[in-house]
């Protein structure tokens, strides 16, 4: 489980607000620049779309076992169900992901807004967390998603919450035998990760947290030694 920056309610609104700039987004794009690639690698626009839809889906669904007390699968056909589905959806015409990206988020939303304080708490197989680990979760999904359209939106343009957040989710990512010191130029934030031999990086802590996260900076980030260390992997769901 990951601390909340804000309550559930608060975080229900924030990940609204991040849902509704993705469509902003989305409606720059036409079919031609959906098919293009993005800014991840092997990955058009359109597979993010896909994976941001099916992605709001699953996570209902989490809530909505929840409140029956189950524990289900995110995805049908797990990891190699979730790849297939993006690969096949990806090249759907753009107003087709546009409205099932539209439909699946403002579904989530309301499967959200139904839930009591104590239903926030309930178990879900995501993560073996609850249902406001999903929530978060979703925040991370559609903001750092959105810097992966690579329509204008940066790191830059997070809030200072989202990327304190985002690097505490991240902190595993540290490197093994390394005690990884992020240091904020621009704000008072210092975390240090692991242990071993101390190497500091420094910058901007949105641009921190884009460096965690694998994405790109919009700033200079300083080191050290000699280069910026190699992170690990992604958290990954022990759930899987």
């Amino acid at each position: 489980m990951v601390n909340s920056p804000v309550a559930p309610d608060e975080l229900v609104v924030r990940v609204s607000q991040s849902h509704a700039r993705v469509l902003e987004l989305v409606d720059q794009l036409d079919d031609q620049q959906k098919n293009a690639a993005c800014a991840l690698p092997g990955w058009t626009r359109g597979h993010v779309l896909k994976h941001l839809a099916d992605n709001a889906r699953a996570f209902e669904r989490q809530a909505r076992a929840s409140l029956r007390g189950e524990l289900v699968d995110m995805y049908d056909g797990g990891q190699s169900g979730r790849d297939q589905a993006i690969g096949q959806g990806a090249a759907r015409p753009l107003a087709e992901l546009r409205e099932d990206l539209r439909l699946a988020q403002g579904a989530l939303e309301g499967a959200w807004r139904r839930l009591t304080a104590a239903d926030w708490h309930r178990t879900v197989r995501f993560r073996h967390a609850t249902v406001l680990d999903t929530a978060l979760a979703r925040w991370r999904e559609a903001e750092i998603h959105a810097v992966d359209l690579a329509v204008g939106y940066r790191p830059r343009d997070w809030t200072r919450d989202f990327a304190e957040h985002a690097l505490g989710f991240l902190s595993d990512r540290g490197p093994v035998g390394t005690r990884l010191l992020l240091r904020a130029t621009d704000v008072e934030f210092t975390r240090a990760l692991g242990t071993g031999t101390t190497v500091e990086v420094s910058g901007a802590v949105r641009d921190l947290a884009a460096w965690m996260a694998g994405r790109g900076t919009d700033g200079p980030l300083d080191t050290s030694g000699p280069r910026l260390p190699e992170l690990g992997p992604w958290p990954p769901d022990p759930a899987d």
